[in-house]
């Protein structure tokens, strides 16, 4: 299948291909900027257009009259998020932000491409690396950054409603649970005791962490000729949904693609559970 590149849709010409500059920001302490958090903030996504993407360095103007801006948040390993696409007004010197219009902000905080960022510097000139860029998604526009982007699977760590919301508002999670089987750990806040799972179906992690935020717990799963969930039975039948909701945790602890066998998988459930004791002073039944 063909890829779409990022100017399938932005539809620049050449002219301003030749003027336009990406710059791929990240997190500053000196100017107290932390690109990802101020996109969650509705009130700051102007600012890190119109401020920290055409700011120019100290002892040189990159962001000059006429030329065009487009700025990227890195979301996760090679994937990047558009924050939108500026014309610059007037450079006002080194050390300070140029002054800038909106082009366009259809895409503004929507648009997801997968760029692998081989160089240290931020600024890049768009002619040099602009068919590199491909779109992976556009994102609904009334969803927030939170809801969407996957944090990679080393990195996934939410509570019962925010796993909920993010299972049903965001397809970057859904595509990235579902793409993988593997080792997950249920930790319940209130008394440290844990539940080691695993997933190996058709639907991966996914399809399992669906019915916990149905249920609770699954209540058809059997494993080795076992019932693996009485203790959450247990717990929901004495202290009903609400407890779940209020103290369970959900992460990963290993992930695998779809070449590597169930009982491998099973193995390593095994392995975790004993490591964690999860059987011995948790919810683990077997």
């Amino acid at each position: 299948m063909e890829k779409i590149k990022l100017n399938d849709l932005l539809q620049l010409t050449q002219s301003q291909i030749e003027k336009t500059k990406f710059r791929f920001m990240i997190p500053s302490k000196d100017i107290n900027f932390g690109p990802n958090s101020d996109a969650e903030d509705i009130t700051k996504q102007d600012e890190i257009n119109l401020k920290h993407l055409v700011h120019n360095r100290a002892k040189s103007i990159s962001f000059k009259k006429d030329v065009i801006a487009i700025g990227f948040i890195q979301i996760r390993k090679d994937f990047w998020l558009m924050t939108g696409m500026v014309s610059i007004i007037k450079d006002n010197g080194y050390g300070r932000s140029a002054s800038a219009e909106y082009l366009s902000k259809k895409f503004n905080y929507r648009l997801v491409v997968r760029f692998h960022k081989y160089f240290q510097n931020g600024i890049k000139r768009a002619k040099d690396i602009i068919d590199d860029l491909e779109v992976i998604e556009v994102w609904d526009s009334e969803k927030s950054l939170s809801e969407k982007s996957f944090p990679g699977y080393k990195d996934v760590r939410v509570g019962f409603d925010e796993l909920k919301k993010k299972l049903e508002l965001s397809d970057e999670w859904r595509v990235a649970l579902r793409s993988r089987k593997g080792i997950y750990l249920i930790s319940d806040k209130s008394t440290g005791k844990l539940y080691v799972g695993s997933a190996y179906g058709t639907e991966g992690i996914l399809g399992r962490w669906e019915t916990y935020v149905k249920s609770g717990y699954d209540r058809h799963e059997v494993e080795n000729g076992k019932y693996p969930n009485t203790e959450f039975k247990k717990l929901i039948d004495r202290e009903g949904m609400t407890y779940i909701k209020k103290n369970f945790q959900y992460t990963l602890l290993e992930t695998f693609t779809d070449d590597v066998s169930t009982e491998f998988i099973i193995s390593r459930e095994s392995w975790w559970k004993e490591v964690l004791l999860s059987r011995r002073f948790g919810y683990n039944s077997n």
